[in-house]
């Protein structure tokens, strides 16, 4: 009788825990899509998505890429700064850039020149095959362009409320004489009092 007793409060702290464990079941949805969660003080998936492809709709459209002297362009991505409080990895934003340039036709981006792991792996490779035909680095990299740009945010709060904005800027350079033939900005703004999901 006393043990049964105590069985009984005991399967009700059970049953109790396991419904709490319960939660949201995890689903796939669509990347960047209208049921991602949007953070007020955080860059996501979605701003960088907009961003990369806002920019280079942006750079295909003026045709500066097609005057080049070779053609496709030759473009190197040197560094983007992220000057913003939100850690994420600027490569996010650079890979994105590069598959649509690259897959537009009108670009191919240089290998041979910044400081991650790929581009040293590149950067070795040209070294390699310009000395075993007798040429300098110099005469088989010769780059049109050079594409760089900066994240920055400005907080603002009122009350509960708080606002963010990222400001996204690249900025296209002829290295030939070093003059700017293209740049362009792309803001995202989010508000609220926390994260949400969903637009």
């Amino acid at each position: 009788m006393h043990k049964s007793m105590l069985a009984i409060p005991m399967a009700a702290i059970i049953a109790t825990g396991l419904a709490g464990c319960g939660g949201q079941k995890a689903t796939y949805i669509e990347t960047g899509g209208t049921q991602s969660i949007v953070s007020v003080g955080e860059v996501d998936i979605q701003d960088i998505q907009k961003a990369s492809s806002g920019m280079i709709n942006s750079m295909l459209a003026t045709g500066v890429l097609k005057r080049a002297p070779h053609q496709p362009a030759r473009l190197v991505i040197d560094k983007v700064v992220n000057d913003t409080s939100s850690r994420f990895d600027t490569g996010e934003l650079l890979y994105r850039m590069r598959e649509q340039l690259v897959n537009s036709g009108q670009a191919q981006v240089e290998g041979a020149y910044g400081g991650n792991a790929e581009t040293q792996v590149a950067q070795n490779e040209m070294k390699r095959d310009a000395f075993l035909n007798g040429k300098s680095a110099a005469d088989v990299f010769d780059p049109d362009f050079s594409l760089t740009g900066k994240i920055s945010q400005i907080k603002r709060s009122a009350g509960k409320v708080r606002q963010t904005t990222y400001t996204f800027r690249l900025t296209l350079f002829d290295i030939r004489n070093g003059r700017e033939v293209w740049t362009k900005t792309v803001d995202m703004t989010k508000q609220g009092t926390k994260s949400s999901v969903g637009f």
